[in-house]
């Protein structure tokens, strides 16, 4: 009869919490998988609960191997197997084909080479399941905080779990009591440090095998990390050896530790020892080092490590306080912490020299600062100021960020991108496209030189380069993420070009998930829009567009703010809600798309000498705009009685249009207007002069009025009532034109016909 399997000694027995990814990684076509993880990483409780699951499981100990009943073999402790157990498990997998083994071991070296294992490494609790353990356990504990104490130790969490409270001594206190106990007195120091490699160890005295002997044992893991990997002592071991061997200079051995980690590059560990040695110099560092995707990686644990830095600290700190704004802006409970934060980075990002890498770094700051706040020009002087620098930095200053050069020229391009300097931004995407130096980075920047060229009408270009990206097999949790959502929408843009509306919509809803968090959302809510202007679903679209206009707030860049109004304005005409789509008017420093935009209001309201004449001032720069521009020309000429001029901007608006597989410029149009251009547009067609005000029998007398004279009181005297009443009226009135003016209400009202039954 085959032994029972051991009974585990974690805390967190008696609440197993069942951990699907381990479980089905367990169940893998491997013939021998094994468990790696440190004392307390909860490997028994796993092998039982996937032994639970199969019949005949027979259990194996030192010395002791049976030749199981069944098909699977669990070998709980693999360390202390000796060769003559290691050969019999061979002679077991050579005689018995089909053998399933799952074993668990401190250390890869415990199994022969020759065995040819699958490792499952990894075992700490994820955020997630520290949250989900926690809830189980009725424990009222913030999670981040007991996942920083522990480190996602199953053993050390089942224990915390138990306690009130968070507060250091007392977790510590708790943690000391957990196995497997103290380091020996001669190496208490290299318990001081969270982080070990085998440089720190190193400095501090430590013998050359510190490490290695550490893992066999079971009293620390190595820990894969984008800068360099790192061994962690478990937090019991480390509490032990702090209660047992107290030591007078941690500060200092923690400091040391964190400057040899920044010189490996091992962004991560250096944080951790410098948040630990309050030192801000190592910090930021660090920052400067692992940029965004150590930010990515670790928010939530950097957020709780820096966050009893003071705000009059971070002044000198750009850095820093950047850093924290950013992983603060991602939650919404957060997000006027990160306005503050970002507020002291900008006054910081101004005091590095000029020309150096610093000044470039923190004029992108300061750049992506100003978009974020939707303040200033949204960081596009910033933005072109940090290439400039960039571009003519000597050897040594490149080499000191050569790292961070992707990320800097991926942010100046986003800046000029909504700024509407597409050329530059497209530049700018291919230079971080050249210096990526990792996937994301590539793909944002692969991802940006496409949505410029859709953008822009160009959409052989910018498919070609959606091509180039789909020829790399990236990761879900890149593709449909920050990363990929430049791609996404690039691809959107194209397939409402081609009247592909389902494809169109499938790549949006592949990043609509992070809605509320992107700085994009401006631009993915326009092509949603778009899709439902097609659709002939406008009034619906209007409302979910007002709705997530309202749930984001105002906190965008200008360029932001003046698309989100063309959107609301096209949605709104489409709809057929005149007096919506008339409140977009042109400004002076507008994109082109949206002086179309307000031209195109004008068009609907009968204003045609002044929508040619707008039309004239903008600069038809791009296939886009200039397929646009031809359009409104042709339909403004026929109204105007100007047939063969009509024709010509017909013919051009065509040429463009077809040039470039276009469809869009003919969107928001009559079907009479449709009859000037030769093109089959299967989009919904437009009422000719939009929504006709309802107007009631009062109104229209006031509007009679109106005609004759701006006077309140002599209309009051004229319909013997009170001038407030007239007054009242008239609000009325203009409410429903969308005029804020007399003569403003008269034009609209002769564009709508209004005036020709009226008798003053």
């Amino acid at each position: 009869m085959a032994a029972p399997g051991p009974m585990a000694t974690s805390p967190a027995a008696s609440t197993s919490l069942e951990r699907p990814r381990l479980l089905s990684a367990l169940s893998s076509a491997a013939p021998l998988v094994v468990l790696v993880g440190p004392v307390g990483a909860g490997k028994t409780m796993l092998l039982r609960q996937w032994a639970a699951r199969h019949p005949n499981v027979a259990w194996a100990a030192p010395h002791s191997i049976p030749h199981p009943m069944g098909d699977v073999l669990m070998i709980d402790d693999a360390d202390a197997l000796t060769e003559a157990d290691w050969a019999r498990v061979g002679e077991l997998r050579r005689s018995r084909q089909g053998l399933v083994i799952r074993a668990a071991a401190h250390s890869r070296s415990a199994v022969p080479a020759g065995e040819r294992a699958e490792f499952i490494a990894e075992l700490a609790f994820t955020d997630q399941e520290t949250q989900a353990y926690l809830s189980m356990r009725g424990s009222p504990l913030d999670a981040r905080a007991v996942q920083l104490a522990t480190r996602g130790l199953p053993s050390a969490v089942g224990a915390v779990a138990a306690l009130k409270t968070v507060r250091d001594d007392i977790v510590q206190a708790l943690l000391a009591e957990l196995p497997p106990g103290p380091l020996s007195s001669p190496h208490a120091t290299l318990a001081i440090p969270e982080v070990l490699t085998g440089e720190v160890v190193a400095g501090l005295g430590g013998p050359a095998d510190f490490i290695a002997e550490c893992e066999r044992a079971g009293l620390g893991e190595w820990v894969a990390d984008a800068g360099h990997p790192l061994f962690l002592l478990t937090a019991p071991v480390r509490a032990a050896t702090r209660k047992m061997h107290p030591q007078q200079n941690a500060q200092t051995v923690r400091e040391d530790a964190a400057q040899t980690l920044l010189g490996q590059g091992a962004w991560y560990g250096a944080l951790i020892e410098g948040a630990a040695a309050a030192s801000l110099p190592v910090i930021d560092g660090a920052l400067r080092g692992g940029g965004i995707p150590l930010l990515q990686a670790h928010g939530a644990s950097i957020m709780i490590l820096l966050r009893s830095i003071h705000l009059w600290e971070l002044r000198r700190w750009p850095i820093i306080a950047m850093a924290q704004a950013l992983i603060y802006n991602a939650r919404h409970e957060h997000r006027l912490r990160a306005v503050e934060l970002m507020g002291i980075a900008l006054i910081g990002a101004r005091t590095a020299p000029p020309g150096s890498a610093d000044r470039a770094l923190l004029r992108v700051i300061e750049s992506v600062l100003q978009r974020l706040l939707g303040i200033g020009d949204g960081g596009a002087k910033s933005a072109r100021a940090a290439a400039s620098i960039l571009s003519e930095l000597p050897a040594d200053e490149y080499r000191a960020i050569e790292g961070l050069l992707g990320d800097l020229h991926t942010h100046c391009a986003i800046s000029l991108m909504y700024a509407g300097h597409l050329d530059e931004a497209a530049a700018e995407f291919e230079r971080a496209l050249s210096n990526a130096g990792r996937p994301g980075i590539q793909l944002i920047s692969l991802g940006g030189v496409a949505v410029v060229h859709a953008l822009a009408g160009d959409l052989g270009s910018a498919q070609r380069w959606v091509d180039t990206a789909l020829e790399h097999a990236w990761a879900d949790d890149i593709l449909n993420e920050y990363a990929g959502s430049l791609l996404h929408m690039a691809q959107a843009k194209i397939h409402i070009e081609h009247g592909e509306l389902d494809r169109a919509e499938a790549a949006l809803d592949s990043v609509w998930h992070i809605i509320d968090t992107i700085e994009h959302w401006p631009l993915l809510a326009h092509l949603r829009a778009q899709i439902d202007i097609c659709r002939g679903e406008a009034d619906a679209g209007l409302e979910r567009f007002r709705a997530l206009r309202r749930s984001r707030g105002s906190r965008t860049t200008r360029p932001q703010t003046r698309l989100l109004d063309l959107t609301d304005s096209s949605l709104a005409l489409a709809a057929g809600d005149l007096a919506s789509a008339r409140k977009l008017t042109a400004r002076a420093d507008d994109a082109a798309p949206v002086a179309i935009g307000a031209a195109r209001a004008l068009v609907f309201d009968g204003l045609h000498e002044r929508a040619l004449q707008m039309l004239g001032t903008i600069a038809a720069e791009t296939p886009g705009v200039r397929a646009q521009i031809a359009v409104l020309d042709a339909i403004v000429l026929r109204r105007l009685g100007r047939p063969v001029e009509a024709a010509v901007a017909a013919r051009r608006a065509g040429t463009i249009a077809g040039t470039y597989g276009l469809t869009t410029p003919f969107l928001l149009t009559s079907v009479e207007d449709r009859e000037l251009f030769d093109l089959d547009v299967p989009w919904p067609a437009l009422d000719a002069r939009g929504s006709v005000p309802q107007l009631t029998a009062r109104e229209h007398v006031i509007l009679a009025e109106l005609i004759e004279t701006a006077n309140v009181n002599k209309i009051a005297a004229r319909l013997h009532v009170s001038a407030n009443t007239v007054k009242s009226q008239r609000r009325s009135l203009y409410r429903k034109l969308g005029a804020a003016s007399r003569e403003e209400a008269l034009a609209i009202a002769l564009g709508h016909g209004l005036l020709a039954s009226t008798t003053p």
